[in-house]
């Protein structure tokens, strides 16, 4: 990483030093912030996290949410088209908070990269913080695949062009020679990048804030060339509040049965009624899913939830189906779903 300001934190530099997490859906963003947390105290720093999602409800927050965290969530839609004092006050009220040394802001799997940083280096910020690095986690899994949506690959490159770090997710569903032709790809388009294969390894939250901080311009795609749609415009969210607990064989059938391509993303937390007292979260990303027990950090407890996220979807269709899985037949009738 190259740049001239060399500010350590730990030295009572004024200004925090800023890293921007990004990624596309599902990649993999927020288990590597969880797993800076469980590293930040050895780097005797505290950590400050600004988080946002594309969707009414907040999943992510809730899983790294814990005590003594200073968190704050950029609300409106897509971090990269939210107004731009909702960046501005969410660093600026943990600045002014004086309980964190650096920040992480982690945007939404949907977000341009190149108005985020914008944002982050605008002179009335400057005396406050400083974009310390780009981190864009790449689900190595995926972008091996020859098939995809044109959009979705051009909005993984630019994230990919503005990375200082850039992390390979997944690569343990890899072979050796599949995970090696992924990182010459995305050394191709980024060759200055330091990248890093997950799960096998992490790239050190004390060695990217100890670098010098780097220095950003607008990566330009040729004379001409006008700037990408915002592929978000595209993507539509449907949130489901679960009134009761499910049947976890219904409910695993019907996450394994999502059109990848008409549910991208799916997220939550859902109680089963084999044991209703415990409340699990799911993730899901093109068609693959996973469910753990959620072990609550802080109180109360989240509420179950389902926030789904696609170009395609059919909000009424899986509206029907998930309430279906609430109630059987009946639940066709029932309400309390937004979208």
């Amino acid at each position: 990483m190259d740049g001239k300001d060399n500010a350590n934190p730990a030295a009572g530099s004024p200004r925090l030093p800023v890293i921007l997490l990004t990624g596309f859906l599902g990649a993999g963003k927020t288990t590597l912030l969880l797993r800076w947390l469980r590293e930040s105290p050895m780097t005797g720093l505290r950590m400050g996290v600004v988080m946002n999602e594309f969707g009414a409800e907040s999943v992510d927050s809730q899983l790294i949410h814990r005590p003594g965290l200073p968190l704050r969530q950029v609300e409106g839609g897509c971090i990269c088209c939210a107004p731009d004092n909702e960046l501005d006050r969410a660093c600026t009220q943990l600045v002014n908070s004086g309980e964190c040394d650096y920040l992480v802001v982690e945007t939404s799997g949907l977000a341009d990269p190149d108005q985020v940083i914008d944002v982050l280096t605008d002179p009335e910020l400057l005396p406050s913080i400083r974009l310390q690095a780009v981190v864009t986690v790449v689900d190595a899994a995926w972008y091996a695949r020859p098939e995809g949506d044109e959009g979705e690959r051009v909005l993984a490159r630019r994230q990919i062009q503005f990375a200082n770090v850039l992390c390979l997710s997944r690569c343990d569903l890899l072979g050796p020679g599949q995970a090696d032709a992924v990182e010459a790809a995305v050394a191709a388009i980024n060759p200055g990048a330091w990248i890093v294969r997950l799960p096998f390894g992490v790239p050190d939250i004390g060695e990217i804030l100890a670098e010098p901080a780097a220095q950003y311009e607008v990566v330009a795609d040729g004379p001409g060339t006008p700037p990408p749609a915002h592929l978000h415009t595209a993507y539509h969210s449907l949130t489901f509040r679960f009134p009761v607990a499910v049947e976890r064989t219904r409910f695993e059938a019907w996450l394994s049965g999502l059109n990848g391509r008409e549910v991208v993303r799916s997220k939550g937390f859902v109680r089963f009624k084999h044991a209703p007292e415990k409340l699990y979260v799911f993730q899901s990303v093109w068609g693959h899913h996973v469910i753990d027990e959620f072990a609550s950090i802080a109180l109360p407890a989240p509420p179950p939830v389902a926030v789904l996220i696609g170009p395609q979807l059919d909000a009424t269709a899986q509206s029907a189906a998930l309430r279906r899985l609430c109630f059987g037949a009946a639940g066709l009738m029932a309400a309390g779903v937004s979208t």
